[in-house]
């Protein structure tokens, strides 16, 4: 099967590109996100949210809300469930026809069907962990089963809200170089904006901000992706 790039990678291999990770799936939430300069967005369902501490209902409860922060026109992914709420074959489908274009899972959650689904048109962002960094499953050649898209999740729950360290990058990079898809490093860690030079020069396509460094009010998301907007386009 020939490998056609959807929006989400296509963006992030134009540039180093700015993702917020929504902590609610609220379209004035994710407007005002845009407005202040997000390249695109993050949203979930099914699940609690570790970070943000907030929990998204099922897909039949965030459907209409997910729908209309699609139509906004910026590409977004989603996290489709955890565990007993993981979205099935049938949901895939519906987030598709709603308007997501990746769903973004820890390799070690992700059910290996969702890795080829033929008649799903959803690219596959997998998420490396602190405990599980499938290179085998990223780094081989060619075949519809291989992910599109790499988040770099891979600092355990403990270091959340620390700050960045030169090791921290040292991994970034390691990643960002091996893999042949775009990585995506989200603040986990509290990185600051005017370290997104180090995160350039580290390689990686992008960084995707959430409640670490956002908080889960609509007005400091707008601030921060504010920021993070004006140091991305000072550096790049």
């Amino acid at each position: 099967m020939t490998h056609r790039p959807g929006r989400t990678e296509r963006m992030l291999r134009s540039g180093f590109r700015l993702l917020v990770s929504l902590p609610r799936n609220d379209p004035e939430m994710a407007q005002r996100a845009l407005e202040a300069g997000a390249d695109g967005l993050k949203v979930h369902m099914g699940l609690s949210h570790f970070a943000s501490g907030l929990d998204t209902g099922s897909l039949d409860e965030e459907a209409e809300a997910i729908g209309a922060i699609c139509g906004l026109g910026a590409p977004v992914g989603i996290v489709p469930g955890a565990g007993e709420n993981l979205a099935d074959r049938d949901e895939m489908q519906r987030l598709a026809e709603l308007g997501i274009d990746f769903f973004d899972l820890y390799a070690q959650d992700m059910p290996a069907w969702m890795l080829a689904m033929a008649d799903c048109p959803l690219s596959v962002m997998v998420a490396f962990s602190s405990t599980h960094r499938p290179w085998a499953l990223v780094e081989r050649v060619g075949g519809s089963s291989r992910p599109d898209l790499i988040e770099a999740s891979i600092m355990p729950h403990e270091l959340y809200g620390e700050p960045l360290t030169a090791a921290d990058l040292s991994e970034y990079a390691e990643i960002a170089h091996r893999a042949p898809q775009p990585v995506i490093v989200p603040t986990q860690k509290a990185i600051q904006p005017d370290e997104v030079g180090v995160l350039v020069d580290a390689g990686v396509a992008g960084i995707l901000i959430g409640a670490i460094v956002t908080g889960t009010e609509t007005d400091t998301i707008a601030e921060a992706t504010e920021r993070f907007r004006r140091a991305i386009d000072e550096r790049t």
